[in-house]
Order: structure tokens, then C-alpha cells, then sequence
């Protein structure tokens, strides 16, 4: 799982990584995972599970129910870190809920420096900024109703299934990309005006500089992907990916260790400097379960959907024409929001309380702490840098590029030749016998008939068809 992601070329074929792929080795066939996928990108042919890559939405589903373990994600190796000077910790908001409710925040902030990162910023300081931007882009009007782009399967999975909902999507940045962006910002100036950041270096870059390494700490699978396969942007300012499974252990003991020892500071350095504030800490924080955003952003009508099953259900009443009086959706693919996500280690549930706990105890504060240990981010209070990005109104975070849609629904690109292959799949479908067993290898019957008109599977497929077809006889 922390093999680096060229290093994994099974789950890179054609032009689109992703980060969820199978282990054959440990795949016995069960057909336990095509039930679950949400785009039916997984067959079981030969005894062995196959992934669609152009179906694929990396959302993790089919690593929850896998009973062998066959599937699992790719994240990149804390040994990364060794080829910067400057090293930075992303963490999801999500992380704050993995050591239970007795554990502070800023003691896992601090547990960080102890596994060796230099600077740590809060993604919540992100998730801030862009609940700011969102209200104003609700405000600028648009077909209703609109839906949260913060999770990477939303919008993958309505580029996939519902490529008609694209332009109701919110086109900004996602959390972790503003907060890489402005923590690149602020620290490539600190540098420019020679603080301390600006004196190590041995990794520097050709020009001279200190080379800054942006580590995402990530729930998620399509997080993952996301940074590699940017939506709706051009590239990513974040290096790499740890899955908190890759970085609990490490992070466990060093907050033990803190907690043993009662302290609440780093040694020889006080604790992190607060450098600045906005509105909203707790309501960054909140992002990482579901109903956070919408209390953070207090949108009167705005409704709050969490797990796939519900997601593609919602979406499916959305593009028949309905919801239309609803403002805004918060739209999250896992159950309970990102603290579901496939790549967690503790109880959601628990860790939903956590967060909860972690957003109730900021609420009295006025912003998202863009934290630092060593005066990384020697520009000055943070509420100068985001009120001047506020100030830019909204377009600061838009998306840079549009999002194509990519209808896997779709059975030929000739019209002619798709109306033909549709007919022939409603009579096929119609001869199955519809108990969608899943031994034939497709998800349901409907499936395999889609499979058939496709030419990559035969009616005696059908293993019920088949047994009534030789008792017949």
C-alpha cells in the first residue's frame, strides 16, 4: 500500500491513474464487489476480479467489502519525504478525529514535527476559505440545485453517470488544493525575503532555492487520484499522499510520547504560532463529517447527503427534473463524510464525535489556524493573506479548466449503431432471467446484457439460462 504510484503500472493503464487496484493474487472471485461498485466498473471473468479503468471512480467501495483484502489503494511512502528540505504536512481534517476525543488538536499538530515535518497547515484553514467563496458563488445564481465539489467521487461520479448535472456542480477548488496553494504562497515568500526557511538545502532546486515538499494526509482513495488526475485544474501543488494508515503508527506514538511526558509544546521551540485568523475554525474543521459544511456555511433549505447508495440516489432525483427548490447539496461519498473514508483507521462513528467535539471547542475562535513552528510562514497574519483572496471574490478558487463529461453509460458513439445495440440490450435483458445473481460475473442481468451487445460476454453466461436451456433439453 505505500508503494509509490509509478512504482504500481497495473494501475495506470491508458492515460488515467488511479489509486484503487486489484491484488489478483489474493482474489478468489467471490463476486462480492460488483454488487457494490456504483459505476459497475468490476467483472469477474476467469475466476478474477477485473476493474473497468474507464468506469473507475476510485471511491473505495469495493476495498470496504473486499473479504480477501484483493483490493487496495496506492499512497506514497513517508521515505518520500527525504527528497525535500522543507517539509509540510497537509492534514485532512478528518486526522483530528482518529485519536479520540481526549486528544487535542494541537497535540496531533505538534505529534507531527515529532515524525519529522517542519511545517504543518491546516486544511480546515482551506476548507474556510472555500465555505467563504461558496456562498458567494451561490450567490452569482445558477441552475439549481447546486452541488459541492469537495469530494473528488462527486465529481467523477457525475462526469461518469450524470454528465448533465456538470453545470451544477460548484466549479472551485477542493480544500486541499487552496490550502497547498496558499501554503506554497506564503512559504516561497518567506524564502524570497530571507527567513530562516531559506538557509537549508540540500535538495535545492537549480535556481538555488530550498526544495518544498507539500505531504497530503489523506482519508481518501480519490483524493489520491484527484491530486494526480486534477479535476477541473490544470496540476496539483501537492507532492504526495499518505493515507492515514501509512502515518497513524508513527503519529500514534509520538502523541503517547507527549502525553506521557505532559507536553504541550515542541522542545525548544514553544508551541505553534497562530498567524492569523479567519471566520470559520470550527466550521473547517466540521468539513470532515457530514451536515459540517452545510453548519458552516448556514445556507437556509441546503440538504446533506453521505454513502454512495444515497449520493447516486439524489442524483438521480436531480436529473430527472427535481429538488429544484433545494439551494445547495453537501454532497460526500463516504458514510459520515470524510471520516468514512477507505483509507481511516478509527470508527467513523467515533471519529465523527471527535470532529464534532474539535469544531464545538473552535466555534468561540475567529479562523482556521495557519500554524507554524518555526516561523515558516513569516509573511504576516494569516487574515491579511485570505482577506486579500477573499477581497478577489470567488473567481481566485474557480476551477481553470472545464470539465469534460464522460458517459460511460454511452453503448456506441454512432448514434445508429448505439439505438440498434440499445434494442438489442432491452431483448436481452428481457430473456435473462432477471434474479441478478451475479454468477455470471456483471453486476445484474441488465449488466451482462450490456456486456453481450458489447461483444465481452455470451448469453451461456447466464449459468441460470443455461441449466434451464440443458434440462430443457
Amino acid at each position: 500500500m505505500k508503494m509509490r504510484a509509478d512504482m504500481r503500472p497495473e494501475a495506470q493503464t491508458g492515460n488515467f491513474f488511479h489509486s484503487v487496484y486489484l491484488d489478483k493474487e489474493l482474489c478468489v472471485g467471490c463476486t462480492t464487489c460488483i454488487k457494490r461498485c456504483p459505476t459497475q466498473a468490476i467483472r469477474v471473468r476467469d475466476g478474477k476480479a477485473h476493474i473497468a479503468e474507464e468506469r473507475c471512480i476510485d471511491c473505495g467501495e469495493c476495498i470496504r467489502t473486499c473479504p480477501k483484502g484483493a483490493k487496495k489503494w496506492i499512497s506514497d511512502p513517508l521515505a518520500v519525504m527525504e527528497g525535500y528540505d522543507i517539509k509540510v504536512a497537509l492534514p485532512a481534517p478528518s486526522l483530528y478525529g482518529q485519536f479520540g476525543v481526549d486528544t487535542a488538536p494541537d497535540t496531533v499538530f505538534l505529534a507531527l514535527r515529532d515524525i519529522g515535518f517542519d511545517e504543518v497547515f491546516d486544511v480546515a484553514w482551506g476548507a474556510a476559505r472555500l465555505g467563504l467563496a461558496t456562498k458567494e458563488y451561490l450567490d452569482a445564481a445558477g441552475p439549481r440545485p447546486m452541488i459541492s465539489s469537495a469530494c473528488p467521487v462527486v465529481v467523477r461520479l457525475v462526469q461518469l453517470r450524470f454528465p448533465s448535472l456538470i453545470p451544477q456542480l460548484v466549479h472551485l477548488l477542493p480544500p486541499f488544493e487552496i490550502a497547498a496553494r496558499e501554503l506554497r504562497r506564503r512559504l516561497e515568500a518567506s524564502i524570497a525575503g530571507g527567513g530562516d526557511k531559506g538557509n537549508r538545502g540540500a535538495n535545492r532546486t537549480t535556481d538555488g532555492q530550498p526544495r518544498i515538499g507539500v505531504f497530503f494526509i489523506s482519508p481518501c482513495t480519490s483524493k489520491v487520484t484527484a491530486i494526480r488526475n486534477p479535476l477541473g485544474y490544470v496540476r496539483s501543488e501537492v507532492d504526495a499522499v499518505f493515507s492515514f494508515q501509512d502515518i497513524y503508527a508513527p503519529l500514534k506514538k509520538a502523541i503517547q510520547r507527549r502525553k506521557a511526558a505532559g507536553e504541550s509544546t515542541c522542545a525548544g521551540s514553544g508551541p505553534p504560532s497562530k498567524m492569523g485568523r479567519i471566520e470559520g475554525l470550527g466550521g473547517g474543521f466540521g468539513w470532515a463529517r457530514s451536515d459540517g459544511e452545510l453548519e458552516a456555511l448556514n445556507v437556509p433549505g441546503a440538504v446533506s447527503v453521505d454513502g454512495i447508495d444515497n449520493l447516486i440516489a439524489l442524483l438521480e432525483e436531480i436529473d430527472n427534473g427535481k429538488l429544484g427548490d433545494i439551494p445547495y447539496i453537501e454532497a460526500l461519498a463516504c458514510p459520515g463524510g470524510c471520516v468514512g473514508g477507505p483509507m481511516v483507521v478509527a470508527n467513523p462513528h467515533v471519529a465523527r464525535t471527535a470532529i464534532k467535539a474539535v469544531s464545538v471547542s473552535q466555534k468561540g475562535e475567529e479562523a482556521p489556524e495557519a500554524r507554524s513552528f518555526n516561523g515558516g510562514f513569516d509573511e504576516g497574519p494569516s487574515a491579511a493573506g485570505i482577506g486579500r483572496s477573499a477581497d478577489a471574490g470567488f473567481e481566485a478558487l474557480e476551477w481553470e479548466e472545464e470539465l469534460p463529461p464522460k458517459p460511460v453509460m454511452v453503448l456506441d458513439r454512432d448514434l445508429e449503431k448505439a439505438l440498434a445495440m440499445a434494442e438489442r440490450l432491452e431483448e436481452l435483458a428481457a430473456s435473462l432471467p432477471g434474479l441478478d445473481c451475479g454468477a455470471c460475473g456483471a453486476p445484474d442481468c441488465r449488466a451482462l446484457a450490456e456486456d453481450i451487445v458489447k461483444g465481452e460476454a455470451e448469453l451461456d453466461d447466464c449459468i441460470v439460462r443455461l441449466r434451464r436451456k440443458t434440462s430443457d433439453s
